[in-house]
């Protein structure tokens, strides 16, 4: 009986320890992958790091001010190995993927500075208006500290972060992007490109290439202006909702605040290029 006892005790202790073990291996981690190294911080590393700071932004996620616990990108990429035309592979929970120039990731001015928000568990962040998950941008989220003259991607703005990782520029990465030697440097084919890099990339791919899985393919298997009017295309891309709708719509529609117009014509204008290239 006594050795019954005791296995039941110790049975019943070891039980006790799954739910402890559970949570442990569900609690959230961000990774840091550099060129030769690779770091993972929990959200209590990061809440404790030397460099965290309260921040406050104007955000357009959540389309007001809010403060968040915060520490400077630039802390996390030490040691990382990053380049001057290296960019930070920004990649979340569900797969979404945006490159972020590591100009703008290292940068620390009056004027633009990249940060790694964490959400406190005690504290948790409100739901992404908009959002049916009613979910919230955490555990960590990449946001901004802009000045009155600074712009960023609004692609950059990257919630429900996973992991940063150090890469080539996309360029370097998928050379098929690039515009001909033939097109002068000044000519907005460039700026279509540039655009379509910060602005698109992080949810479709273009005839295979980018990491984008949120949206379709624009290139493949035939260009997106080859099948719309490009008048529709523009306006799809402005409300994309005021064109079709479809199951589980993902994409947000950009104002003239983040894409100017003259922004979206030369990603346009770089699209119908593209698609000249293949005839």
């Amino acid at each position: 009986m006594a050795a019954a006892r005791l296995l039941m005790a110790a049975l019943l202790g070891a039980m006790a320890c799954f739910p402890a073990l559970s949570v442990a291996a569900q609690s959230p981690t961000l990774t840091v992958t550099g060129r030769a190294s690779t770091r993972t911080y929990t959200q209590q590393a990061v809440l404790a790091h030397p460099a965290v700071r309260s921040v406050t932004v104007a955000d357009p996620v959540y389309r007001r001010t809010m403060t968040y616990r915060a520490v400077p990108m630039a802390e996390l990429l030490k040691g990382t190995g990053i380049g001057a035309d290296d960019h930070v592979q920004a990649r979340a929970t569900d797969n979404f993927s945006v490159g972020i120039p590591g100009r703008l990731a290292n940068a620390d001015t009056a004027q633009i500075e990249a940060f790694v928000a964490v959400e406190d568990p005690a504290a948790p962040w409100p739901p992404i208006p908009g959002k049916p998950d009613k979910a919230g941008a955490g555990p960590f989220y990449v946001i901004w500290r802009l000045g009155p003259s600074a712009h960023v991607s609004p692609e950059y703005w990257a919630y429900r972060l996973a992991a940063l990782a150090v890469t080539d520029s996309p360029l370097k990465r998928w050379p098929g992007l690039a515009v001909g030697a033939d097109v002068p440097a000044g000519e907005r084919l460039h700026t279509g490109l540039d655009r379509f890099v910060s602005m698109c990339m992080a949810c479709h791919r273009f005839n295979g290439e980018g990491e984008g899985e949120q949206g379709p393919d624009l290139g493949r298997p035939m260009n997106v202006t080859e099948y719309f009017q490009l008048p529709a295309l523009k306006k799809l891309i402005r409300n994309p909702a005021s064109v079709r709708q479809w199951p589980e719509q993902k994409m947000p529609g950009f104002d003239r605040s983040a894409l100017s117009d003259s922004d979206l014509d030369a990603i346009v204008d770089w699209l119908a290029y593209k698609a000249t290239q293949r005839r």
